[in-house]
């Protein structure tokens, strides 16, 4: 359960900064695209691994397409750093409402 909580957070937390409103319509569909793509290059290693196992198979299989799951160890840090950066960037330029 730790795992897919520790997996599924950086998605979650990409659908979160979406909703963040920009001052610039152009920065802020571009970093909502970056956001998107980050999102699934993270998720992409475990759904080719869920979707290439057998029906009695294992999915962390090493011999099998759970090898893939090896490229968390490149993809966990990089993403986990852009994430980082675009949600600095969300939370920067994030429209300055007023309430009157």
């Amino acid at each position: 359960m730790g795992l897919l909580f520790v997996i599924m957070l950086l998605p979650l937390s990409s659908i979160g900064l979406l909703f963040l409103k920009d001052d610039s319509k152009t920065r802020g569909l571009i970093l909502n695209i970056l956001l998107v793509l980050n999102a699934i290059l993270f998720v992409l290693p475990i759904l080719y691994a869920y979707i290439n196992t057998r029906p009695d198979g294992n999915m962390f299989n090493e011999n099998g397409p759970g090898a893939i799951l090896w490229a968390y160890i490149i993809l966990g840090p990089l993403c986990l750093g852009v994430q980082l950066i675009l949600a600095i960037l969300k939370f920067v330029f994030r429209r300055k409402t007023t309430h009157a």
